[in-house]
């Protein structure tokens, strides 16, 4: 009898992890409770009720009236409701203080179990049952249920939350990448968990100027998602009010340091990239992005001109300036993609991605359209992690100037034809500062 019982039990739970649905899961349970536990427990009926305003409707009944009877009600001010939302599990019997046989007889003529789970909104199962228990035993069984039916709900709520938080992250990254004549966009952004820290965004800023940004707030999961949603709200309503970049920068970085949450910041890379191929950026100690000069084969580092966002209010932050020539490829990228290993952590043996080995990748790719290249990478990045699941945000945006487009080199406007000089002098490029 006993290995009987707790087969059932166990049979019970595992229905009841892998529902999917709060609905199918209830019904499930008060389906197979009756089901196996008549002949032991002499369980005759159950009922499920959903918790409404001002009372618990009936939404399934199985066995005695059945689903004849859906749809009534079980006021909350009735006494028997206000002790089982004190205790969350009661045997009633007609000797019940409280007990009102007006209500009671709509719904079973036995005595009856019922136990109380979740909350906003609460749900009701109640068991007619045909004979004392006397060793305890369905009082056992039901609290092992409604534990386990308990943890079910709140792990589907807080699933439910971290998809909403999900779609919100999602929502933030821009739909479509914008176009500007002679360069090609490519970006992904891929988190460990459900949602994650890394972000990136281009929007068109002015006429033929479009504003790139990658950012990686620390952590992941969802507390650096919604620093990122900050950092990243934050930052396109300065930009929308046309200031120069690092006086956005630096606001952004009060604001971001105001919030208490001293102890994560937020790297950060935003640029404005104007249709001549000038770039000027501010770097927010995020990883040096990288530019792939198509002329002299070198690559350039566009480094940082100030500190990570958050931890220092009075910080400032410097405007740097670069050059995209025709053929020449940007590389922007998140420190989960470098840092993704293979081999054996524990024993000091894990080898990472690395810079050299992205710069030879893209390098190999550089005659591919700048998505290919993105998802190309990515594949390399993964298959070096042998498929093990990502242990950090992953995030890779790609420019790519179009070869062949000479005469883009007119409208330099004297910047520097170098690639990338981080000691320039503090100036105002064309338009847009």
């Amino acid at each position: 009898m006993y290995k009987k019982f707790y087969r059932d039990i166990e049979q019970l739970l595992r229905d009841i992890d892998s529902s999917k649905s709060n609905d199918q899961m209830l019904r499930t349970t008060l389906e197979r409770i009756v089901d196996t536990c008549a002949e032991e427990h002499g369980i005759e009926s159950g009922r499920l009720y959903r918790e409404r305003a001002t009372f618990f409707e009936l939404i399934a009944s199985v066995g005695e009236y059945g689903e004849s009877i859906t749809g009534k009600a079980v006021p909350k001010d009735y006494s028997i409701i206000g002790e089982l939302q004190r205790e969350h599990l009661v045997m009633i019997t007609p000797d019940t203080p409280g007990f009102d046989p007006e209500i009671e007889y709509q719904f079973t003529h036995f005595d009856y179990a019922a136990i109380l789970v979740g909350q906003s909104p609460s749900y009701m199962l109640s068991f007619g049952v045909r004979k004392r228990d006397d060793e305890g035993h369905l009082h056992f069984l039901l609290e092992t249920i409604r534990t386990a039916v308990d943890l079910k709900l709140r792990k589907n709520a807080l699933e439910g939350q971290m998809r909403q938080a999900s779609d919100i992250q999602q929502s933030l990254l821009p739909p479509h990448l914008p176009e500007l004549p002679g360069f090609e966009f490519g970006a992904v952004s891929l988190p460990a968990e459900e949602v994650g820290g890394d972000i990136y965004d281009a929007q068109e800023v002015d006429d033929g100027v479009v504003g790139i940004t990658v950012a990686d707030a620390s952590g992941h999961g969802l507390p650096a998602a919604l620093q990122a949603r900050d950092a990243m709200t934050g930052l396109r309503m300065g930009i929308a009010n046309n200031r120069k970049i690092n006086v956005t920068i630096e606001n952004l970085n009060t604001v971001i340091h105001q919030s208490g949450l001293t102890s994560r910041f937020v790297s950060l890379f935003y640029g404005e990239l104007e249709e001549s191929g000038n770039l000027v950026f501010v770097n927010c100690g995020h990883c040096p992005p990288l530019l792939l000069s198509a002329g002299d084969r070198r690559v350039y580092e566009l480094p940082s001109s100030g500190p990570v966002l958050g931890p220092l209010p009075e910080a400032r932050y410097r405007r740097s300036f670069a050059r995209l020539n025709p053929g020449d490829v940007l590389v922007m990228f998140s420190d989960g993609l470098i840092e993704r290993k293979r081999g054996d952590d524990d024993d000091g043996e894990a080898e990472q991605f690395g810079v050299e080995r992205l710069i030879e990748t893209v390098r190999g790719l550089s005659d591919r359209p700048a998505p290919e290249i993105v998802a190309a990478t990515l594949a390399k990045v993964r298959d070096f992690g042998e498929d093990a699941p990502w242990e950090d945000d992953v995030t890779l945006f790609i420019i790519k100037r179009l070869a062949g487009n000479d005469a883009d080199e007119a409208q330099a406007e004297g910047m520097e034809s170098a690639p990338v000089n981080p000691h320039l002098p503090e100036q105002d490029p064309p338009d847009r500062a």
